[in-house]
């Protein structure tokens, strides 16, 4: 037992420094130690000296990190989700049976990841704020992404023991490598679930897993649904028809349908429609790229107004994006994930060329690296 918190503790004490070395990159968010940095985390644009750059400017490390990292501006889908899966989470506590999974799809680039984190992030400050803080030895929210071998259960099971520190440290490449041959650690993993009062959980990148890897783990989930009381999210581009196709494979409802209509007609009654398929009834939430057309003149718009107000640069000039609203949806087709990339590049570039604005100049020279 020493030695298991002994490694834990190792850990913990690496992924501080990976968060304090690289607080942006994606692997901490994916175990406790990093989710909890990432709710907590509130990112305040860099204090500017004077009333114009200094000579160091266009090296300063701290303001080229933050305009890499734009938060995500706030649109009526991501409100309506946070608000969607936080009254979940309170409505699922609340039940003995009848909870719902989630579902976040849409074409990729649209932001669905973002959102994601941004609803469980809501949920866990919404269940801390009722609790009156953070508590000791509780795990409000657990985040997973689809494991690279999506098809054996154990694989997504280790996914959440990583997540909850309960996967030991490899301490070889030799151990890495033997990594397939890793115990079950559904036991431990559901005591910890159970213990620590998990209340949801959310399940990234689902679209990397095929109908039936996903139908093998889908009893899983509604054990800890159905037992535990755990709500679920998942997220990916065509999430919605891949729950649909693996719960079908999963409880094998097209037999079980056939098999009923066949004992209706021989009983002389006439078969019922077949029902759907729960997961054909599942609450989704749609993302599409940001309109901006004769229907919707608002939306993206909006959107640039955000990321003006986080940008944090010398000499941008009052509607500095929202002016060029046309070229940037034509060049990102109103896709999040490259509208994000083109303003955040377009910053730095700002930064280091010693302009402090965003023209069409640092635009083209963004929109380049594109590809």
């Amino acid at each position: 037992m020493k030695a298991t918190v002994e490694l834990r503790d190792k850990r913990e004490a690496r992924l501080r420094q990976q968060l304090k070395d690289t607080p942006m990159r994606p692997l901490p968010l994916f175990q406790l130690t990093g989710w909890n940095h990432f709710v907590d985390e509130k990112v305040e644009p860099p204090t500017r000296a004077g009333s114009s750059p200094g000579p160091d400017r266009r090296k300063d490390e701290q303001s080229i990190a933050y305009h890499r990292h734009l938060r995500m501006v706030p649109t009526d889908a991501m409100t309506h989700m946070q608000e969607t899966v936080v009254e979940a989470v309170h409505h699922n506590s609340g039940r003995r049976d009848g909870l719902m999974d989630h579902v976040i799809d849409g074409p990729a680039g649209t932001g669905k990841t973002c959102l994601l984190r941004a609803a469980g992030r809501a949920a866990q400050q919404e269940i801390e704020a009722g609790t009156g803080g953070r508590r000791q030895n509780t795990i409000p929210v657990v985040h997973i992404t689809t494991p690279a071998d999506p098809e054996q259960k154990v694989n997504w099971v280790w996914e959440i023991a990583s997540y909850l520190g309960l996967q030991p440290e490899p301490k070889s490449l030799a151990e890495v490598l033997e990594m397939r041959r890793h115990q079950d650690l559904t036991l431990p993993v559901n005591y910890v679930l159970e213990t620590a009062q998990t209340r949801l959980l959310l399940i990234d990148d689902i679209d990397r897993a095929l109908p039936h890897q996903l139908a093998n783990v889908l009893p899983y989930f509604d054990y800890l649904r159905d037992k535990l009381g755990i709500s679920l999210v998942f997220c990916g581009t065509g999430a919605s028809h891949l729950l649909h196709q693996a719960r079908v494979l999963a409880g094998d409802l097209t037999r079980v349908s056939e098999e009923n209509r066949v004992r209706l007609e021989q009983a002389g009654r006439p078969a019922a429609p077949a029902p759907p398929s729960p997961s054909a009834l599942l609450p989704v939430t749609w993302l599409h790229p940001l309109p901006l057309d004769t229907e919707d003149q608002k939306t993206f718009r909006e959107v640039l107004m955000g990321f003006e107000a986080d940008l944090s640069l010398y000499r941008l000039e009052e509607h500095a994006l929202s002016q060029h609203a046309v070229e940037l949806h034509r060049r990102t087709g109103g896709y999040f994930k490259a509208l994000a990339y083109v303003i955040s590049t377009a910053a730095v570039i700002a930064i280091r060329s010693g302009s402090e604005n965003i023209t069409l100049k640092e635009i083209d020279a963004a929109t380049a690296q594109l590809g």
